[in-house]
């Protein structure tokens, strides 16, 4: 019962279609008598209780993550293609 309780635990940050599919999964493995009515009932409770304190992110936290930006993206296109124009000028001579 741990080592299945921290499977589900492990992955708090989950989306609720994520969440709907483990408590599905729970209630399967209910059915195949993997685990007792009662613990998938506290797994389900357990589950429900983490995931109701995620909060979703804001537009300003999504904006200071570390990754690149489309206008980033764009340059650095903008980059390789004046690079490989350049090599391909090259190359044909």
């Amino acid at each position: 019962m741990d080592e299945l309780k921290k499977i589900f635990l492990a992955g708090v940050g989950m989306t609720s279609t994520s969440i709907e599919k483990a408590e599905k999964l729970i209630n399967e493995m209910v059915e195949k008598g993997r685990v007792t009515v009662q613990e998938g009932k506290e797994l389900q409770t357990e589950l429900t209780r983490k995931a109701s304190g995620i909060v979703p992110a804001t537009k300003a936290e999504l904006d200071n993550l570390p990754f690149a930006k489309k206008e980033d993206v764009e340059a650095l296109e903008a980059k390789m293609d004046a690079i490989n124009a350049k090599l391909d000028q090259l190359l044909s001579k």
